[in-house]
């Protein structure tokens, strides 16, 4: 069971292939995804559906067929067109679409650098279909590293806030969620305790947004087992809300454009995600998040037995939803539950651009729940 599993998160991203179909059908037979197709970004505002979700608001809605400039239907950016949206020196792009409503403030983290937050957080991962991995539950650690050097005698002190704290989340503990009476199998169970003491290295900015993460798995660790290391990153980093520079207020959202590698996939993206406060009650801040997600180009490499196989992507559909709770001294949100789906049409390698070749549906869904240990 336990090389099962690892085996399932390197290679069990493809669910399968379309045979005689035509295109349309498959694309319809994919609408288990249930955002439908992406949706367009005007000029580095929201679309119009994406805007509409994010306001709460029809009048929010801009008038159909403005978006001559946004994200390609098919959610296939060219490598060219990616660059535009968000040039390659730049990691992440903040724009305030809405202040919200008085009285506002500035949103800004406060972390105590010798602070410790820990947190429960349940993981799923599955790929290729219904039949994936089963949900995990993870202890998790989370404080500042301890600097590597201390700074020289007489050196002039960084600017506040201007260094990005670096964040050391350790995995306390692993198991299977609930499965049965008996419990999971005891081989399966053992492979999964090996990840306790598994670490995930990442910088947090001033600006609150988690970059630059590392994988460190634990010694005794499956080393098939780190994909799932990979998606707790990917929670972390998709639930963490990078702050803008503006006052803000209920009501206000705003979107932030980055760069992402989609777990299982192991798919560079370009990631829209739109915040949203919902409540502010001191300093605890409610907020929810729309996702949408564009491929940076048509290749995607996968694991094959003769070496990596390089596949076209003909068409790719992703997007998440999440609520959670944030808090200027935390490292991660106390309270979050999300969702993340992917779904592309891959042609073989040689087969781009020939009508009737046979295609294969990808599918990785990604789900986390974050809460404070004793809520589980």
């Amino acid at each position: 069971m336990a090389s099962t599993l690892a085996a399932v998160a390197l290679t069990g991203l493809v669910a399968g292939c379309d045979g005689d179909k035509g295109k349309a059908q498959v694309t319809v037979d994919a609408g288990a995804l249930d955002a439908g197709p992406p949706q367009p970004v005007l000029g580095g505002k929201l679309g119009e559906e994406l805007a509409a979700a994010a306001s709460g608001s029809p009048e929010a809605r801009p008038a159909p067929g403005g978006a001559t400039d946004g994200p390609p239907e098919n959610g296939v950016f060219s490598t060219a067109a990616a660059a535009a949206a968000l040039p390659k020196d730049m990691p992440y792009k903040i724009e305030v679409i809405d202040a919200g409503s008085e009285p506002r403030a500035r949103l800004a983290a406060k972390i105590d650098p010798k602070s410790e937050q820990k947190v429960a957080i349940t993981l799923g991962l599955r790929m290729g279909g219904p039949q994936g991995l089963p949900n995990l539950e993870l202890g998790v650690s989370l404080k500042a590293e301890k600097p590597a050097d201390k700074p020289k005698e007489g050196a002039e002190a960084p600017a506040a806030g201007a260094a990005p704290t670096k964040v050391l989340a350790k995995v306390t503990s692993a198991t299977l969620a609930s499965m049965s009476v008996g419990g999971p199998p005891k081989e399966l169970a053992d492979a999964l305790a090996k990840l306790k003491g598994s670490s995930l290295h990442y910088d947090l900015s001033p600006a609150n947004v988690v970059s630059n993460q590392k994988i460190e798995l634990a010694k005794d660790a499956d080393p098939g087992l780190q994909p799932l290391v990979g998606a707790l990153g990917e929670a972390i980093a998709l639930v963490t809300p990078p702050l803008p520079d503006k006052p803000l207020g209920p009501g206000a959202y705003w979107m932030v454009t980055d760069r992402a590698v989609a777990s299982g996939a192991q798919l560079p993206v370009l990631r829209y995600r739109v915040f949203k406060i919902e409540k502010v009650e001191g300093d605890l801040v409610s907020l929810s998040v729309d996702t949408r997600q564009y491929a940076e180009g048509a290749d995607l490499k996968l694991p094959g037995p003769n070496g990596d196989v390089t596949l076209t992507i003909d068409r790719l559909e992703s997007s998440g939803k999440a609520t959670l709770t944030w808090s200027p001294s935390s490292f991660a949100p106390g309270t979050a539950d999300a969702s993340q789906r992917l779904q592309a049409l891959l042609v073989p390698p040689g087969a781009a651009g020939q009508q009737n070749a046979q295609r294969s549906v990808a599918q990785v869904e990604l789900t986390a729940k974050f809460a404070a240990p004793a809520a589980q």
